[in-house]
């Protein structure tokens, strides 16, 4: 599985102070991942991808930049990081699923128009429904495809729940019904199947202004691929150079969503819960709406047997 992040601000910010800089910064979790369910691993070395939007061009489609390098190991994206500010930023480290190449086009996240997707997870039994999956969607959205994953395959399927997705913006909640019917898909299509193996599904999609993601597994016996999130006034360095999340007035001012938390400082990060839709409007108030389909277990949630505030500077190993 792999590991993302994604943030709105009001104002910009240095993509270094969210990608590279913190100490378990996106960039480490590509080698250094604590909390993915399979534990096989802790490397996301597949490739990456980076999208952002212009500050001075809110309603143009995003700037997506990927590589088949691991993002530890490309100067180029610490030198990006550095210099660029944004006010909605996603980025995404691969571990490439079995059967699905190494390759540029199937690097997170994808956009379309102004949209911008990425996944964390995988949808089981995807052979079995590809086919069925690809005649749902029209012949625009079909051929805007490049890669092979699971994960673009979803995206398309999304844009196509969309009423016009080349629309320069959408509600937040026009964007939340479509993921969500996208999810109710992926269930069918694996039932008409008779695919009994869970999927994983934590979504992330925007058009620049909203972000809307999931946390979702269609099982209600275990546990969903995890997803935290922290808010505040301002994301800073203290005096001892660690990142902190300021909380200086009730109102967020930015809201970081990321499969593990980029610091060790518990009380600055709040897990999502399982099955739970999590949305930032366009004024960066957040919303949580539970998933409530056939799949819904509010008492299925809990935490990792190691916490990962307990494992700061360690690697942690598969027998922990």
């Amino acid at each position: 599985m792999c590991r993302w992040i994604c943030f709105k601000a009001k104002a910009p910010v240095l993509l270094a102070d969210l990608l590279t800089r913190p100490s378990h910064s996106i960039i480490n979790q590509s080698f250094d991942c604590r909390l993915r369910l399979d534990e096989v691993r802790p490397l996301n070395g597949d490739g990456f991808g980076v999208g952002w939007y212009d500050p001075a061009e809110p309603f143009e489609p995003p700037c997506v930049f990927t590589s088949v390098l691991p993002a530890w190991n490309n100067p180029n994206l610490s030198r990006l990081a550095a210099r660029i500010k944004s006010n909605l930023v996603f980025c995404h480290v691969r571990a490439a699923s079995s059967g699905f190449p190494i390759s540029e086009s199937n690097c997170h996240p994808w956009s379309y128009g102004n949209l911008m997707f990425q996944h964390n997870g995988y949808v089981a039994g995807f052979n079995k429904i590809k086919r069925a999956l690809q005649a749902l969607i029209p012949d625009d959205i079909y051929h805007h495809i490049h890669g092979n994953t699971d994960s673009e395959w979803s995206f398309g399927l999304f844009l196509t729940q969309l009423n016009d997705p080349l629309r320069a913006q959408f509600s937040p909640h026009e964007l939340k019904d479509a993921l969500l019917k996208t999810i109710t898909i992926l269930n069918q299509l694996a039932t008409a199947a008779g695919i009994d193996t869970p999927s994983l599904l934590n979504f992330a999609v925007t058009d620049g202004r909203s972000i809307v993601c999931t946390r979702y597994t269609n099982c209600t016996d275990r546990e969903a691929a995890s997803l935290y999130w922290s808010s505040g006034s301002k994301f800073t360095c203290d005096e001892n150079n660690e990142y902190q999340m300021l909380k200086a007035a009730k109102k967020e001012d930015i809201v970081i969503i990321s499969s593990e938390p980029l610091t060790f400082t518990k009380s600055d990060w709040c897990k999502i819960p399982d099955n739970t839709l999590f949305m930032v409007t366009p004024n960066v108030n957040v919303l949580l709406f539970p998933i409530e389909d056939e799949h819904w277990n509010p008492k299925a949630d809990r935490e990792p047997e190691v916490p990962w505030w307990t494992v700061a500077g360690r690697i942690r190993s598969g027998t922990e």
